[in-house]
């Protein structure tokens, strides 16, 4: 069943359906007598057997053990269940599901038909014969399944976006390959888990989204508006690894994706979310992936689909750059004067610009037409034109190229970047030896996910900072002293180099726990709670060293008792310069803060530091910070190390 508004492809919601479970064990009272025999007899066998306990019966219902040893399931909805306690007891569920063989009514409202892999799991443990219980026709999920007609299925995942707090760490959904659809987008569709709520953005989203607030469900949503979402909307890459299924396991990927059209699980960003909810799916269809066995506290994009990939032997991905990464690529392919034309095509005088390429050989000007109207394209998607306007300009670009007739134009493609599966991993270790005046010190450090500007970006963001639940732990010898050096909660990060076609300032935000030996206090004695906030403009400068120059005015806030009295609010300037080449980054930044309200006395910051990637997964570093008067140099070894 299809929303025409939103493009949803959904079970049809029956509303007699709660009704009927509600009735099955009253069932029992119109069988005939060798009919309530037999249903007494299988409720014997399962006893027997304690066919409850069966692991794969039991993860179709997403059983967990809590606490206690109890079991439970977290799916919220209590259509996913036949008992009325079924969501708390597997052996009742069990039992109301062996009833459920005995329903007489519509094959649509029948539990085989709406949980069609639970009750093939159930013929087998009970060794039930199709003579005796026929299969039954579904006539609602076979018009769904043959709809779809399947011929392979991939992972995708869709790159980080920070504008967006629910995709900071990308986003892994599944592709249904028509089958003879090839090359045809418009046709497949997706399996895609997600929070259901009307909000996006800001900070009741994220809170309400870290203790669950949210329901997530599964739908089957068209490939062409994830496209519409992600690559041109979002101006994020689209990876896609073929996951190599065979028929057998594409059809339990179908039955149990049907099922969980009845479910609904609390969405936690870091835990139970978009990538999580998927790999139960995948060791449905594929038993013996066991992929949520290799997660316990934290799941973020990047790791389920590192684990997929290690588990289905993944062939080379297939990647799909962002509207914009198009647009830039063909701006690189021509002359600084063609650029100038495609620029003011799109946004100049464009009919004096017309007139202007008659000087242009055939194929430069068949080239600049097509990235103008690309560049209109992505405007309109970015949300900086009307259609109005983007058919205004982009209709005589059309009819102008229309009249050049075929023209070699843009050989080749944008140069592939390095995928997630060839990034390093998401969590850090590490430890260092710190000079400090009064002696040496040693530190710990311990960072959930999952970069920083000197860490190697590939696979990552480039250009950007995603730090959460970050910990450096450091002793001091001299004073016998271990403290919280730095707790940090969040760090983003986004330099943006300046692009007129584009104007994307940079930004940054920050909240945590820091010392402040500016105060005065000693080390270990001068925690404060810390938020900013800033934002201003990059510079990229390419050669043999790439650099990237930034200048932001920040808004700074700490509140703690080594402040007099207490808080303290502000705003000033920070500046930096970020360094590459090869395996070694270099990062230098300098900041000066002025605080108006709470303790006033001033900020004088700034660091050092240079980090080079020994491998894949190991990178040393170096390096040198002033605050106030306190300086300190370190030395440091980091380890990057799949979850626990």
């Amino acid at each position: 069943m299809t929303d025409r508004r939103t493009g949803r492809v959904t079970p049809p919601v029956r509303p007699l359906f709660s009704l009927l479970l509600l009735l099955l064990p009253a069932l029992a009272g119109a069988l005939t007598p060798e009919q309530e025999l037999r249903r007494l007899e299988l409720r014997q066998t399962a006893a027997k057997k304690e066919a409850w306990a069966d692991p794969a019966w039991q993860k179709l219902l997403y059983y967990e053990k809590g606490l206690l040893g109890h079991y439970y399931s977290p799916s919220m909805k209590k259509d996913f269940f036949l008992a009325g306690w079924g969501s708390v007891n597997p052996r009742l569920e069990f039992e109301a599901e062996t009833d459920g063989f005995f329903f007489d009514g519509p094959a649509d409202d029948s539990p085989e038909c709406r949980f069609p892999e639970r009750y093939l799991r159930l013929r087998a443990l009970l060794g039930l014969s199709e003579q005796e219980f026929p299969r039954r026709r579904c006539p609602a999920f076979e018009e769904w399944r043959s709809g779809l007609d399947v011929d392979s299925v991939s992972l995708l995942f869709a790159a980080g976006y920070l504008n967006n707090p629910s995709t900071l760490y990308g986003h892994t959904f599944l592709r249904l390959h028509k089958r003879g659809g090839q090359g045809a987008d418009l046709l497949d569709y997706t399996i895609n888990y997600a929070a259901v709520t009307e909000e996006k953005n800001g900070l009741l989203f994220a809170l309400k989204g870290l203790v669950g607030a949210y329901p997530g469900e599964f739908a089957t949503i068209p490939y062409y508006l994830k496209i519409q979402e992600y690559h041109n909307l979002e101006n994020r890459d689209l990876w896609e690894f073929p996951l190599g299924l065979n028929p057998d396991e594409i059809d339990r990927l179908l039955r149990h994706t049907w099922e969980l059209g009845k479910a609904a699980f609390p969405y936690r960003f870091f835990t139970r979310n978009c990538s999580w909810q998927l790999l139960p799916l995948l060791e449905v269809a594929k038993p013996g992936m066991d992929l949520t066995a290799r997660f316990g506290l934290q799941v973020i994009p990047s790791d389920t689909a590192k684990a997929v990939l290690a588990a289905s032997q993944s062939p080379e991905p297939v990647w799909r750059p962002s509207l914009w990464k198009t647009v830039e690529w063909k701006r690189s392919q021509l002359s600084p004067q063609e650029q100038d034309s495609v620029f003011r095509l799109a946004r100049g005088d464009q009919k004096a610009e017309l007139k202007k390429l008659d000087a242009y050989p055939p194929a430069a000007k068949a080239a600049v037409l097509e990235a103008a109207a690309d560049y209109l394209n992505w405007r309109t998607c970015a949300g900086r034109i009307g259609k109005e306007e983007l058919d205004a300009r982009t209709d005589p670009l059309l009819a102008a190229r229309a009249q050049l007739g075929r023209q070699n134009t843009f050989p080749g493609a944008p140069l592939r970047p390095p995928s997630v599966a060839d990034a390093h991993e998401s969590l850090r270790l590490g430890a260092g030896l710190v000079s400090l005046k009064d002696g040496p010190a040693y530190e710990l450090q311990w960072r959930f996910a999952v970069q920083d500007l000197l860490d190697d970006p590939s696979g990552y963001l480039p250009d950007a900072a995603l730090e959460m639940f970050g910990f450096r732990l450091r002793y001091e010898e001299r004073y016998n002293r271990l403290y919280l050096k730095e707790g940090r909660l969040a760090h983003v990060l986004s330099l943006n180099p300046w692009d007129p076609w584009v104007r994307r300032p940079s930004w940054e935000i920050s909240a945590g726990v820091e010392q402040a030996p500016e105060t005065g206090r000693q080390s270990g004695e001068a925690a404060v709670w810390a938020m900013h906030a800033a934002s201003g403009f990059a510079v990229s400068f390419d050669g043999p060293v790439r650099q990237l120059w930034y200048l932001m005015g920040q808004a700074d806030s700490a509140f703690g008792t080594p402040l007099d009295p207490g808080w303290r609010a502000g705003a000033g300037l920070k500046a930096g310069l970020l360094a590459e080449k090869g395996p070694a980054r270099f990062l230098a930044e300098a900041r000066y803060i002025s605080y108006a309200l709470g303790d006033t006395r001033p900020l004088w910051a700034g660091s050092l530091g240079a980090s080079l990637r020994l491998a894949r997964d190991s990178s040393a570093r170096v390096e040198y910070s002033w605050r106030g008067k306190v300086k300190e140099a370190g030395v440091y070894f980091h380890q990057f190390i799949f979850p626990p």
